[in-house]
Formats: C-alpha cells, sequence, structure tokens
C-alpha cells in the first residue's frame, strides 16, 4: 500500500474518531436522536475500503512499460560531461518495493474499530434517570407526588420530563409547575438526585442532593397557589427540612443543606432578582 493512501486512511480515523467523541459528549437527549450503528458502519466502512481497495490494487497487473534506460540521461550528460567510469555491463542495484501488506496497518485499523466501538457502547448506554427502570420511575414519582400533595394542600402529580418538552434544556429551567395547579414536572437529574436520595438511600453530594429538594419544594409551593418566585424560593427552603427527612435525611442534614441553598440563593438568583428571597427568610 502506498505511503500516500495510508496517509489518507489515517486522516480518515481520526475524522472518525473526533465525530464519535463529539457524539460521545453530546447531551443523552441528543444522542438518542441519532442511531449510534450508523456512526459503526462509518468507521467500518472505512477500514473495509482500506482492506478491500488495497487487496485490489494487489491483484491488478502491473501496467506494460519499455525496460528503463539504467545510464545518465542526455541532459545529464550535456551538463555534466560524459562519464567514462560508468560501464553499462555492470549490475544496478535492484529496486526496492515498497511491500503490499504491513502488519501495522493491520494493528492500526483493529484499535481504530475497537476505539471506536468501545466508544460507541458506552455512548449509547443509558445514564443517570434513564438507566432508572421503569417501575423504579414510576415510584419515585410517586413518592415525589405524595411530597408535593403534602405541601399544595391537595393532590398532585410530580412527572420527571424525560423528553424534556417542559423543562431542562428546552425551558432551561429544573422544575415547572402552574400555579394553583396540580402537575409539576421536574428535569431527569432533579428526579434522579432524588431517586437516589428516596429509593437508594444515598446522597450523591451534598449541593447537588439539596438543590433537588429545594427544586421539589419550590414546584410544590407553587401548585399551592404561592406565584412570588422568591416566596416560593423561601418557602421551598423552608419546608424542605421536612421533605428531606421524609426521603430519609436526618433533621441536621436536611435542615444545613436548605441553609446552605438560602445562604447561596443570592448568588445562584444572579440577575434574575425574582428569584431572591426576602431579607427575614429563615431556616430553622
Amino acid at each position: 500500500m502506498s505511503a500516500d493512501r495510508a496517509r489518507l486512511f489515517r486522516v480518515g480515523r481520526i475524522a472518525v474518531l473526533a465525530i464519535v467523541i463529539t457524539y460521545f459528549l453530546l447531551p443523552y437527549g441528543v444522542r438518542s436522536w441519532f442511531p449510534v450503528w450508523l456512526l459503526f458502519l462509518l468507521a467500518l466502512g472505512l477500514e473495509v475500503d482500506f482492506f478491500v481497495g488495497g487487496w485490489l490494487r494487489t491483484k491488478r497487473p502491473a501496467p506494460a512499460s519499455d525496460a528503463p534506460d539504467r545510464g545518465p540521461q542526455q541532459r545529464d550528460l550535456s551538463e555534466l560531461g560524459s562519464w567514462s567510469y560508468w560501464d553499462p555491463s555492470e549490475p544496478t542495484p535492484p529496486i526496492a518495493v515498497e511491500p503490499t501488506f504491513r502488519w501495522h496497518h493491520v494493528a492500526e485499523a483493529v484499535a481504530a474499530i475497537a476505539i471506536v466501538a468501545s466508544l460507541l457502547y458506552l455512548a449509547s448506554r443509558p445514564s443517570g434517570w434513564n438507566a432508572v427502570s421503569s417501575q423504579r420511575q414510576a415510584q419515585t414519582e410517586a413518592i415525589l407526588s405524595r411530597e408535593a400533595s403534602t405541601i399544595a394542600n391537595h393532590p398532585a402529580t410530580v412527572t420527571c420530563d424525560k423528553k424534556g418538552d417542559y423543562v431542562g434544556f428546552v425551558q432551561d429551567a429544573d422544575g415547572l409547575a402552574e400555579v394553583g395547579g396540580n402537575q409539576a414536572f421536574l428535569t431527569p437529574s432533579i428526579c434522579n438526585t432524588l431517586y437516589q436520595l428516596a429509593v437508594k438511600h444515598r446522597v450523591q453530594s451534598f449541593s447537588q442532593t439539596a438543590r433537588a429538594i429545594a427544586v421539589l419544594g419550590h414546584e410544590s409551593w407553587h401548585l399551592r397557589g404561592v406565584g412570588n418566585e422568591g416566596l416560593a424560593n423561601c418557602y421551598g427552603f423552608q419546608s424542605g427540612v421536612q421533605i428531606g427527612q421524609n426521603l430519609g435525611l436526618s433533621k441536621s442534614r436536611a435542615r444545613a443543606m436548605m441553609q446552605e441553598q438560602l445562604a447561596t440563593n443570592a448568588s445562584d438568583s444572579g440577575t434574575n432578582s425574582q428569584y431572591r428571597v426576602p431579607s427575614d427568610c429563615r431556616v430553622r
């Protein structure tokens, strides 16, 4: 195989790997739109063309050509003079022919396919809330709906918005609820954190769990009829202590989480001053 052809396929492999890595880094909701097997076929097709094309080249008959003149060309003799010491009867060294098969080409192809297959396997595996079974998802939504109903003081349903129709990368919000309504939506990330706490009895991280509880409390107060975002935050932090206990935290730890949420409220709100809690808001 020629060096140019091998170099071309190396560039192609790098391009395929770049595409696969980009796919791997995309959000799960975006990756689910694109069939993962198409990427694998792209990589496999590149390697098949690499080998089949090289094999076909070796099977083609070499083009007929006149015997090459081993002596100096007339142009060289005109410029440099006669080479009396050159004896055309002496044998010339054989021309080294580049081998048509090299094992390192095979190793490169196998390594490229293995890397692509591994990355696509990892990228296609469900993660987070998508990795939770349907039974566990329903169990978690029932638990969260119970907590929301208690705060709202009327039957309410909490749904984890897996498709992103209401919250997440579409609305750029962790939760959504109609003021005075009976339906709230949470992002899969928030739901997964609450699932880990309520069902698996583990805290993924202090701040992440505190945020998830606060979001559930905030949306629950919207369902109760509180339209002011700052008040909904304050009431959500306060009731979050009880929510945390109901989901498996100790009272002291649940209080510490909500106090952290209160302390970071101003920085978390940023330029959205409507989400800032009143100055007299306290978590006990």
